[in-house]
């Protein structure tokens, strides 16, 4: 849709023309298709139609980049797209074009950059009449971003209203599977892996209905996934070898997340021989693509897979190359949920000045004073509510803390035997728990947990694997995630993930005292132990012992001295 008359300035012409020359000027007219396209829309450079039909052949050509993995040319095409729709001012266009740049700085987690460019998308959005469709758009690519920080509450509602609005609007069908996908996503980070299964089926079955292969190749990427977070490696790579003869069958480039699936679900079997070849092409093609999220999980699993094989070296090195990249996206995460909470504080500012115009002031004095006081009052009133809460917690990580500290500076017990005494300790001091009361677990029940859990923690050692989860250590012990949930709260006062760095602190500690340590960095005794990065490492040791891991050697490595 155009939203000029009469004829177009003859200088809007040489500057589209001129980026026509520029963008020519690059190598990434990547068909013979795509090439026509675009000569088609400068053959007509007279029409007062050409600005549109310049800028769609720029989306199209795009879509065709994108398809082939060739991820920079997606992004100079559309590049050439926004300034086409910005200059003759084209609003839809101009979204499609920020949409897609949107994706881009997705896929390369430049997450920051992504959101901003949504949020420019919304606000163009909301001065078009009938904008439904346009709005589900964004919305499932923000969501996507959302799942990326980690805010999968903000990701679950976007993907519901997309749902919503596609029952009363005609919605592709591509955004009804991109929230499908999203909601999987959310519910399986939130442990709830049947439920996110349940989205994936319902995925998968769509994709085979508008005979998609990306939706189908997608489903089947994030059925695997969930397959392994429940410990079901088989499944795993049943899954994946049905989506590799599925890429085969159709002449379709290999998959990073295919191979990585295939990968971790090897190096969980202990066949390290098998999961290094899967987990290095796929390091390769996430390197290709600047996909620093699955290229950080490849040195995650290859060190483990290298390690299984006794290559201690090649280990560490890829364990190193994790730390790296696992550092930077963390900046890039905290930067884009930063912008975030700034464009809602922001959105509800207006929300509150808008409010505010619309008041009729009878009298001036009387309404400011009036309101003044009712200002001051709420932010007392929220300053004392929010230091108030702030002292409860700290209290609370400090009485935690302190008694983690008292289980690790007791050396001459094993903290196996601590904790039955933590345990016991805690049923002599609070019998019952409100959120347990209609708990089906007797104290015998629970004892009988303890013990299991606690030999397992010892024999097994789960604490060393980075990424172990609630659920994957209770399908290993037979439980349910909300029996050990309870036993661990009611027989040590402890959540899942303060139990599981309790024991990666001790084996820390452990570990600097023994004398073939020595020679290690302080960064290997935390991967060692089991913490995933450096930060998180010096964090919870400190937090836990009060010294960090450099002190606490330098202390002990004197008394030993």
């Amino acid at each position: 849709m155009l939203f000029y008359k009469g004829s177009i300035n003859k200088n809007r012409y040489l500057r589209i023309i001129a980026y026509i020359l520029i963008f020519s000027g690059f190598n990434f007219l990547d068909s013979l298709q795509a090439q026509e396209k675009i000569l088609d829309s400068q053959k007509g450079a007279k029409d007062l139609n050409f600005p549109t039909r310049n800028c769609e052949a720029y989306l199209n050509a795009s879509g065709e980049s994108y398809n082939k993995g060739d991820y920079e040319n997606f992004k100079k095409y559309n590049d050439s797209a926004l300034m086409v729709a910005k200059d003759f001012n084209l609003p839809k266009l101009q979204i499609k074009a920020l949409i897609n740049l949107g994706i881009y700085y997705n896929i390369t987690d430049t997450y920051k950059q992504s959101l901003s460019l949504y949020h420019e998308a919304l606000s163009i959005c909301k001065t078009l009449p009938e904008n439904k469709n346009i709005r589900v758009s964004i919305l499932v690519n923000m969501a996507n971003v959302y799942n990326k920080i980690d805010a999968h509450d903000k990701a679950i509602k976007a993907a519901e209203e997309v749902l919503e609005l596609s029952e009363t609007n005609n919605t592709s069908d591509l955004n009804i599977v991109g929230a499908y996908n999203v909601l999987s996503i959310c519910h399986s980070n939130l442990g709830d892996q049947e439920k996110s299964l349940e989205y994936l089926f319902k995925m998968k079955l769509l994709g085979e209905k508008i005979s998609h292969y990306g939706v189908i190749l997608t489903a089947l990427d994030n059925i695997a996934n969930t397959y392994y977070k429940q410990s079901k490696y088989d499944q795993v790579i049943e899954t994946e070898m049905e989506a590799l003869e599925y890429l085969e069958k159709h002449s379709l480039p290999e998959r990073p997340t295919s191979l990585l699936n295939l990968g971790m679900a090897y190096v969980k079997k202990e066949q390290g021989s098998k999961a290094i070849p899967y987990l290095n092409r796929a390091k390769e093609i996430a390197n290709s693509q600047k996909d620093l999220e699955l290229e950080k999980a490849c040195y995650l699993h290859l060190a483990r897979a290298y390690e299984l094989l006794g290559d201690y070296k090649q280990s560490f090195e890829a364990q190193e190359l994790y730390s790296e990249m696992n550092e930077t996206l963390l900046e890039e995460k905290s930067s884009a949920a930063k912008l975030d909470v700034k464009h809602d504080a922001e959105h509800e500012k207006q929300m509150v000045e808008s409010q505010l115009e619309t008041l009729e002031i009878t009298d001036g004095k009387k309404t400011q004073v009036l309101i003044g006081s009712c200002v001051i009052f709420l932010l007392l009133g929220g300053m004392l509510f929010i230091y108030i809460r702030k002292k409860k917690d700290l209290e609370k990580d400090k009485e935690h803390y302190k008694e983690s500290n008292k289980l690790l500076s007791n050396e001459n017990k094993m903290l196996k035997t601590k904790m039955k005494e933590l345990a016991v300790e805690k049923h002599q001091r609070q019998k019952t728990r409100a959120q347990y009361k209609n708990s089906s677990l007797t104290k015998e029940d629970r004892d009988g947990y303890m013990n299991l859990i606690l030999d397992f923690m010892e024999k097994e050692k789960p604490f060393l694997d980075f990424d172990i989860n609630q659920a994957e250590m209770a399908a290993k012990l037979s439980m349910s995630t909300h029996h050990l949930s309870e036993v661990l709260n009611l027989c040590f006062d402890q959540n899942f993930y303060q139990f599981i760095n309790l024991y990666r602190v001790n084996e820390a500690q452990k570990l600097m005292k023994n004398p073939n340590y020595n020679e290690y960095k302080i960064l290997a005794i935390g991967y060692e132990a089991g913490f995933k990065s450096k930060t998180s490492f010096n964090r919870v040791f400190k937090n836990h012992t009060g010294l960090t891991p450099s002190a606490y050697r330098q202390d002990n490595t004197t008394i030993t001295n």
